[in-house]
């Protein structure tokens, strides 16, 4: 079953952000022991080449699939995010490692 969630993305230095959102369609939050947000990373970031483009085409969807390996966030149930949205954060990241699901909540 996918569930869907608004997904939003201040990691200005990913690929697939754009107006604040993700183009993705879907990203895997890492972080399978994290008890904190800094213990989880998007592991679908990808960072922007020096020219500026983009992956993201047309308008950001307004609901995403999130594949959620933190297992100890409230919101996961069955590797999926329920929450009704989520913030990734990592405004100059250059690796995934330097993102994060801010709205991770551990239970």
């Amino acid at each position: 079953m996918i569930f869907v969630t608004e997904l939003k993305c201040s990691v200005r230095s990913c690929s697939f952000q754009k107006d604040d959102c993700c183009c993705r369609g879907n990203i895997t939050v890492e972080g399978a022991h994290a008890n904190r947000n800094s213990e989880t990373s998007c592991g679908s970031f990808e960072e922007k080449k020096n020219c500026g483009c983009a992956n993201s085409t047309g308008k950001p969807p307004k609901m995403s699939d999130v594949t959620c390996e933190a297992v100890n966030c409230k919101f996961n149930e069955g590797r999926k995010c329920h929450a009704k949205d989520i913030q990734v954060a990592g405004t100059n990241a250059c690796t995934c490692m330097e993102t994060e699901c801010a709205s991770f909540c551990c239970s």
